[in-house]
């Protein structure tokens, strides 16, 4: 018997306080989504600000990015 996939939006397979990557087919960072409520708090944990500089060499506090 085949698999039956279920699609879901990228925002709905999120909980409320996670983080998303969008990134190219290349491994390309295009942009990163953040919960609504982190928007308001101005914060950005640790742990995806070592992510975006390990992978990406990026530092979150010069570089910038597009925000979904």
């Amino acid at each position: 018997m085949a698999n039956k996939k279920k699609k879901i939006s990228f925002e709905d397979s999120l909980d409320d306080t996670d983080f998303g990557l969008i990134i190219s087919a290349k491994g390309e960072l295009k942009g990163m989504y953040i919960p609504d409520q982190m928007n308001e708090m101005d914060y950005m944990p640790q742990e995806i600000m070592q992510i975006l500089e390990d992978v990406y060499g990026m530092d979150i506090a010069t570089d910038s990015a597009t925000i979904h």
